[in-house]
């Protein structure tokens, strides 16, 4: 369970790191799209943080979606190259963005079912 609560602690610095990226190289039209739909995933990785921590059952399966919700979006924006929200990211970093989300969903799945037994 701790790994869990760790790779969503990266997943979290990762999403930042992307929005500020993004913030930074973009036109205002785009920089509001971005803050828009990236400050709710924020806000919920946060809270699904503290109540792991707290190991209540329903953050391990919110934090789950949201590593599977991390991955979608990444694929998505990174076969885009219309949209300028780290659409001309590297080829490496694209693949560490969808395995660490990957890893946040499977990870925290397998801690929601240590829980359940």
């Amino acid at each position: 369970m701790k790994t869990s609560i760790v790779l969503l602690e990266v997943f979290l610095v990762a999403i930042i790191l992307a929005l500020i990226v993004t913030v930074i190289n973009s036109v205002f039209e785009v920089q509001i799209l971005a803050i828009t739909l990236v400050s709710p995933l924020i806000i919920l990785n946060i809270v699904f943080i503290f109540y792991c921590k707290k190991q209540k059952i329903w953050s391990y399966v919110g934090a789950s979606i949201l590593g599977v919700i991390g991955v979608i979006l990444r694929i998505i924006i990174s076969t885009q190259p219309n949209l300028e929200v780290g659409g001309g990211l590297p080829i490496g970093i694209t693949v560490l963005y969808i395995v660490l989300g990957a890893l946040v969903a499977l990870k925290n799945y397998e801690a929601m079912l240590e829980l359940k037994m």
